[in-house]
């Protein structure tokens, strides 16, 4: 991938990432959404609260360690973070209605966030408390573009375990 495309290429693929998963979801009826699938699997909702919650967080995590003036600056959390946790149950039971604009607008921010990172910035290194030093643009793929993907294809595997979906 060309550095000077990094973020239109990153911000477009996170788009398609969200997009699939809202015409996924947009004709979800009645209690479908919240239906908890078992085996600790999310229910749908819970999917799209916690979606809704990274697009920004991670999008601005990205973003400041690509404006760092160096390398080594701290950034991310771990699964344990109770803000990440309360997030999910905060908006586990929230109408569809309600968290759907919520993905749109934290998309929104996201694929700006991501077309704004300039070339050098993609190159720039944070670290993170578990992973170590990372470069903007394996904070991007990892804990942003590949980790909607897998909850749009959890949400997907919800669904299809769903009667009539």
């Amino acid at each position: 991938m060309q550095e000077h495309n990094a973020g239109e290429e990153r911000a477009r693929r996170l788009e398609t990432a969200v997009e699939g998963l809202l015409q996924r979801v947009e004709g979800l009826d009645g209690d479908a959404a919240y239906q908890e699938p078992g085996g600790g699997e999310w229910s749908v909702m819970k999917a799209l609260a916690h979606v809704a919650e990274i697009l920004p967080y991670w999008s601005r995590q990205a973003r400041a360690v690509a404006d760092s003036e160096g390398s080594g600056q701290p950034f991310g959390r771990t699964h344990q973070d109770p803000d990440r946790i309360t997030a999910v149950e905060e908006h586990a039971h929230d109408p569809l209605d309600e968290v759907l604009p919520r993905l749109r607008s934290g998309l929104a921010e996201a694929a700006m966030a991501l077309r704004a990172i300039p070339p050098e910035g993609w190159v720039r290194r944070g670290l993170h408390s578990r992973r170590g030093a990372m470069t903007v643009e394996q904070i991007v793929d990892l804990f942003l573009i590949e980790h909607v993907e897998e909850h749009a294809g959890q949400v997907q595997a919800v669904m299809d375990s769903l009667s009539g979906y």
